[in-house]
C-alpha cells in the first residue's frame, strides 16, 4: 500500500513539473516592451495592417519540459497582445491541452468518444471577453502518421479587426 502510494505522489509531482516553465507573460494584454528580449533573438513582423506578430520556440523559455517542440506566436495590437498561438506537431502527449487547463484554466474536459475513437477533437471556451480554443489532429489515410496539437488564446475584442483587415487585403489583391 506505501509503494503505491509513493508511486502515485510521484507520479504527480513528476506531472505537475513537466509543464512547471514561466509563462507568466505570455498572456492576453500584456505590453509588446516586456518582450525585448524576444524581439532582439526572433523576428518581430506584420503579417496585417496595425497587427505585429512574433513566433519563438518554447525551448527558449523552457529549459526542457512536456511542452518541447511547441511553437508560441504572439499576435500584437496597439502594442498589446492580443492572440497567442501554441502548435506542436511532434509531441503527442496532449501537452496543449495540460496547458490550457493548468496555467490558462480553460476547462476543457476530454472527450473520451473522440479520444477513442482516434477522431479529431477541438474545444472551445469563453471566459472573461478571451476565448480559449484547442484543436487536437490525427492524419487518416495519405496523412496517417501527421500530428498537430493547437491552442489559441484570443481576445475577443479584436477577433473581427483582424478577420476585416484579411477580408480587405483578400479583396485588394
Amino acid at each position: 500500500m506505501k509503494k503505491t502510494l509513493l508511486i502515485f505522489l510521484f507520479s504527480i509531482l513528476i506531472s505537475s513539473n513537466a509543464l512547471a516553465c514561466d509563462l507568466s507573460k505570455y498572456v492576453i494584454g500584456k505590453d509588446l516592451s516586456s518582450f525585448d528580449e524576444e524581439k532582439k533573438a526572433f523576428f518581430l513582423t506584420e503579417p496585417l495592417k496595425n497587427i505585429k506578430s512574433i513566433t519563438l520556440p518554447i525551448e527558449y523559455i523552457c529549459e526542457s519540459s512536456e511542452l518541447d517542440a511547441t511553437l508560441i506566436s504572439l499576435f500584437f495590437m496597439d502594442d498589446k497582445v492580443i492572440r497567442i498561438i501554441f502548435q506542436n506537431q511532434l509531441a503527442q502527449n496532449r501537452s496543449l491541452f495540460k496547458l490550457a487547463n493548468n496555467n490558462y484554466k480553460a476547462g476543457f474536459r476530454k472527450n473520451e468518444r473522440l479520444i477513442n475513437n482516434n477522431e479529431p477533437e477541438q474545444y472551445g471556451v469563453e471566459k472573461n471577453g478571451i476565448y480559449y480554443l484547442y484543436g487536437n489532429f490525427r492524419g487518416i489515410n495519405e496523412n496517417t502518421g501527421n500530428f498537430l496539437e493547437m491552442l489559441e488564446i484570443v481576445d475577443k475584442r479584436f477577433e473581427d479587426v483582424a478577420t476585416e483587415e484579411a477580408i480587405i487585403i483578400e479583396e485588394n489583391d
